[in-house]
């Protein structure tokens, strides 16, 4: 490091190299590794998964550990360049990381509808009471979960919020979804609002078909007994994705989904330790036999 700290340029390539006041770790660091005055890190990738993903990965991940981890992190190991990999270890992990194993994929889809499921119709609820402004807020989030669903059925890991858009925007499918979601954004009504829905969420429905995905089934209209609410029946898109998961415990989990779909605080999801101390009280407060 002190090498390094003699040697570095200002900047490579037009980019710059030196951060002295984002410097990590910092040179009081007490950490067991050594500071710097500049932007470059050195690691092994031990010392690496370690000190940001929290273990070294010695042993295959568990349904608890995937889980636990938000898609964010995951894409912190499995994107970016890879310039040099001579001992293949850097290469060998991310493969390991690439993606979800075929179950836990598929308890991520069907929580994904389950998501849904909990406001399907309450864009309609809300704006049949005249709260317009509601009713855009639940539109919105709706929005944000066909999205993220989106991005599960194309088997790419979601980003951090400030690039989420730009990750939905290069899958193969946007080019058709996004302007059905645009529509649901631009509707100034809750019928126009509720109605865009039901196409967007039809359309990922039949996106799930086209792609193979184990227990898809054709989108089906539903409505709230004799309620004016229209939404395609998520529950049923659920209950068929969740009866095609192998593994029985994980098939009997409520549908909370990872991390990432039951928790929305960014700074919990960046950082592995809070996000796997949240999943593991949940888990373990749904494993327990009730009272009486």
């Amino acid at each position: 490091m002190d090498v390094l700290d003699s040697v570095l340029p200002a900047t490579f390539e037009g980019w710059a190299v030196h951060y002295p006041t984002n410097v990590r770790p910092p040179r009081d660091s007490e950490e067991g590794m050594l500071g710097s005055d500049h932007g470059v890190e050195v690691y092994t990738i031990a010392a690496w998964c370690d000190r940001f993903l929290g273990r070294i990965f010695s042993t295959e991940l568990t349904a608890r550990d995937w889980l636990s981890y938000s898609e964010q992190t995951l894409l912190t190991v499995t994107a970016g360049a890879v310039f040099r990999d001579d001992a293949g270890e850097l290469n060998a992990l991310r493969a390991r990381l690439a993606y979800f194993p075929r179950d836990i994929w598929l308890y991520k889809l069907a929580a994904q509808w389950g998501r849904i499921a909990e406001e399907r119709a309450y864009v309609g609820r809300a704006g049949d009471v005249g709260d317009e402004l509601g009713s855009r807020v639940i539109a919105t989030r709706m929005v944000g979960n066909i999205m993220r669903l989106a991005m599960l059925i194309e088997r790419r890991y979601a980003p951090y919020p400030k690039w989420f858009g730009t990750a939905f925007s290069r899958l193969a499918c946007a080019s058709d979804l996004a302007p059905l979601l645009e529509q649901v954004l631009a509707a100034r009504t809750w019928r126009e609002r509720e109605s865009a829905l039901v196409e967007a969420c039809r359309f990922v429905a039949e996106l799930q078909i086209s792609r193979g995905i184990p227990g898809a089934i054709a989108p089906v209209i539903g409505s709230l007994k004799d309620r004016p609410y229209r939404f395609i029946d998520s529950v049923k898109i659920f209950d068929a994705i969740r009866a095609a998961i192998k593994d029985e415990d994980l098939r009997l989990l409520p549908e909370f989904g990872g991390a990432d779909q039951f928790l929305s605080s960014n700074f919990v999801l960046a950082v592995p330790t809070y996000a796997s101390a949240a999943t593991g009280a949940l888990l373990d407060t749904t494993s327990r036999t009730p009272a009486g």
